[in-house]
């Protein structure tokens, strides 16, 4: 039983570190690709862990340590995976409120497309960086 968990952990440990570098690039897409393997891989290592509470198993030393060091790399991946997702959220939000704000008239009226806004033309370019 104990294998099991282990296996789970590891499987989950590898699809945070997965999730991690997409949200590093804010690879937004692939990070989103990756949820239901993600909540699949948590819901693996929940049962595994409740299949040993409710069995009792106790593990041997070895093993202990190996669950020790497992669970202590998951806490690191799971808070760094928060704060990636939390700079993630942000940074899709700046984007969306920039974007809301362009397109908005200065005026606060409504200009059907193409009408030729007098202020669209005294609108300086936009650019976007990635490096947020």
């Amino acid at each position: 039983m104990i294998p099991a968990l282990v296996d789970a952990g590891v499987a989950l440990a590898a699809l945070l570190e997965e999730e991690n570098r997409a949200l590093a690039a804010l690879d937004l897409a692939a990070a989103a690709a990756l949820a239901e393997r993600k909540r699949s891989a948590v819901d693996r290592f929940i049962a595994a862990e409740q299949t040993l509470r409710k069995a009792g198993t106790r593990a041997a030393a070895q093993e202990r340590e190996a669950v020790k060091d497992l669970g202590e790399r998951l806490n690191a991946l799971a808070a760094t995976n928060r704060r990636m997702l939390e700079r993630a959220l942000a940074a899709q939000d700046t984007v969306v409120r920039l974007l809301i704000e362009a397109a908005r008239p200065a005026d606060g009226r409504y200009a059907a497309p193409g009408a030729g806004h007098p202020r669209c033309r005294e609108m300086p370019a936009l650019s976007f960086s990635a490096q947020l």
